[in-house]
């Protein structure tokens, strides 16, 4: 069966209803901008918005409503791309002096006190002609428009209503209702006297002979034109003095008496208007800190990997770009704000962490170098011209140059930013990674990505998650964004070798060109227990640990794996065993009072003679 509309792209990924979660929305949202994007050929901003307010479009960007399921995902959608076409299509300088146009219109200038009927069906108009050209030139949107059509202009209540014997006396409401609805298949063209030659004006079937927003408006004064008329004719017939024996045989006729009532007719008529409007009612739906994470969640580019444990997948939640919108919206709960860091500690790390990368810089400057060897006398290369005007050709003439740089490195360095390692542990650790990202910025054939593994809540207790956060990147960051990681909270727990599972895949593969590297700097065991009741602790989260690490080394990635402790007690004896069960030779031990050790080893891997041409 072929999948349409969002059931193509969009995967539960982690919801415990039918209410999507904040990664959902926000994926919902990157795809809404795409599909905006690709309709409009413009970066038009689509946004959720809090309930207050309830205008969809201003023709420079979109909003939707934040209460979104996986019941209604495709007529949100819907939603979005039909206010996108008015942004390519619609006129909204005309639509804003509709008075005016009316006004300049000696056919139909009579009709400024009924301006606001000329606009709806404007709008109504407008509707037909957008929907009918998007509906035909991206045929892969019909599932999205078909499934917002449904939910406002095919529901139970607009279809009874059209059947029933309410709506057909000859006034301004009962002839609107009947527009609007003109092409439900249950609609009823002798329901007023007129609808059907409305209907005939309207032409649905030639609506693409409406080529601007202006021959809607000419469509809109013709059919309120008749609707005006309508009106008075019909006080006249019905007026006592009227010698009815001379009207002519009419083609209204009467309807079902059906049980709804008219109560129920209006409130979905009413839910119509505002839709033509662009006025469609945002339901109370997420807070304004939701509605920040959302953006800090797209902005990140947040995406979940299934790592295997046992006989389930663990999803592991990768905020892949560490922004000023994560750090402020609190997002999962693992980030402070930077004005609470004024003056701390951990921003004095930053400083000492620079200026430790300044002098280690010092001796690194010989990796920016380069040799080279010339050969001369060669049989084939380039003509070397200080022997030609010498040679008589009977000697060989040219010669080659060969270059040779270090071979460029890969590092990423992983910390455990788990709560065991507050203190001391953490300030020698945030100084040593700032230190060699001020490095990898001013060398260049070292590039370095940093990560965090932990665990936090997305939303509230019930959803903690193991967590990858990649806080550097010297391919793409400066200096400043170092400082962004003083900004971190050790809240977490230790999800290793889920989170290790994930950062593989951003791992390259050593190569004759490459050496890749992969530097862990952790404190303690595997431990990690979601509110669901998963755990990911003792020998079986040791195993899967160790497992991970030979897909890493498969991929010939060298490791050097630091286990950082503090005091001797029967806790690091046992967590030193579980560390080498997981990590092998490649363990290394440092205290937290010598954890210059590591740099120190870096320094001569750094230096190491590993030139290639």
């Amino acid at each position: 069966m072929i999948q349409q509309g969002s059931a193509y792209w969009l995967k539960n990924q982690d919801s415990q209803n039918s209410h999507f979660n904040l990664l959902e929305l926000a994926s919902t949202q990157r795809a809404i901008t795409n599909y905006v994007k690709i309709l409009t050929g413009r970066e038009i901003p689509v946004d959720f918005v809090d309930p207050r307010g309830d205008s969809m479009t201003d023709g420079e960007s979109i909003e939707i409503a934040s209460r979104i399921s996986h019941n209604n995902i495709d007529e949100v959608v819907g939603l979005a791309l039909h206010e996108a076409s008015h942004c390519v299509l619609t006129d909204f300088k005309v639509l804003k002096k509709l008075g005016n146009v009316i006004l300049s219109n000696d056919r139909y200038k009579h009709l400024f006190p009924n301006k606001d009927h000329v606009f709806l069906i404007t709008n109504f108009m407008e509707d037909r002609r957008i929907d009918n050209f998007v509906y035909n030139s991206a045929p892969g949107y019909k599932a999205y428009y078909e499934s917002m059509y449904k939910s406002s202009f095919f529901n139970e209540n607009i279809n009874k209503g059209l059947k029933s014997n309410k709506y057909r006396t000859e006034t301004w409401e009962s002839y609107l209702f009947r527009i609007i609805n003109i092409f439900n298949p249950n609609s009823d063209l002798d329901a007023l006297y007129n609808l059907r030659k409305i209907y005939d004006i309207i032409d649905l079937d030639n609506i693409d002979r409406l080529k601007s927003t202006r021959d809607s408006i000419e469509v809109a004064m013709e059919i309120t034109d008749i609707i005006r008329a309508s009106i008075v004719v019909d006080k006249m017939i019905n007026h006592e003095d009227f010698d009815k024996s001379k009207l002519e045989k009419s083609h209204k006729k009467e309807g079902e008496n059906n049980s709804i009532s008219k109560e129920k007719i209006k409130n979905a008529f009413q839910k119509q208007e505002n839709f033509i409007k662009g006025k469609v009612k945002k339901t109370k739906g997420i807070s304004s800190k939701q509605l920040k994470q959302i953006d800090a969640i797209s902005k990140a580019n947040v995406e979940i990997f299934k790592s295997k444990f046992e006989d389930k997948d663990i999803s592991v939640h990768i905020i892949k770009k560490l922004t000023d919108e994560v750090i402020k919206s609190g997002l999962y709960g693992v980030f402070q704000s930077p004005s609470s860091l004024l003056g701390s500690e951990y921003n004095n790390c930053y400083e000492k962490g620079i200026n430790k990368g300044k002098r280690l810089l010092k001796k690194l400057q010989i990796r920016n170098e380069s040799t080279s060897l010339e050969s001369h006398r060669l049989k084939k290369g380039k003509i070397d011209t200080r022997r030609i005007y010498a040679s008589d050709f009977t000697e060989d003439i040219f010669k080659r140059i060969d270059r040779s740089n270090y071979k460029p490195l890969s590092i990423h360095l992983s910390i455990d930013g788990s709560g065991s390692m507050r203190g001391d542990k953490w300030n020698s650790t945030l100084i040593n990674a700032i230190a060699l990202g001020y490095v990898s910025l001013n060398v260049d054939n070292i590039d370095l990505v940093i990560t965090i593994r932990t665990s936090g809540d997305l939303e509230g207790r019930h959803s903690h998650v193991p967590l990858l956060i990649f806080c550097f990147d010297s391919k793409v960051n400066k200096v400043h964004d170092l400082r962004k990681i003083t900004n971190y909270r050790l809240v977490g727990s230790t999800p290793e070798g889920l989170c290790l599972d994930a950062l593989n895949k951003f791992i390259p593969q050593s190569s004759y060109y490459l050496d890749s590297y992969l530097i862990n700097m952790s404190d303690g065991m595997p431990n990690f227990r979601a509110r669901n009741g998963s755990e990911y602790v003792r020998e079986e989260a040791y195993t899967h640990t160790a497992s991970v690490i030979n897909k890493v080394k498969k991929k010939n990635i060298k490791l050097l794996s630091y286990f950082i402790s503090k005091n001797k007690n029967k806790y690091k004896t046992e967590a030193s065993e579980c560390f080498k069960q997981m990590y092998g030779r490649n363990s290394r031990f440092v205290d937290v009072d010598n954890i210059n050790q590591i740099t120190q080893t870096l320094n001569k891997l750094f230096l190491s003679e590993n030139m290639v041409s």
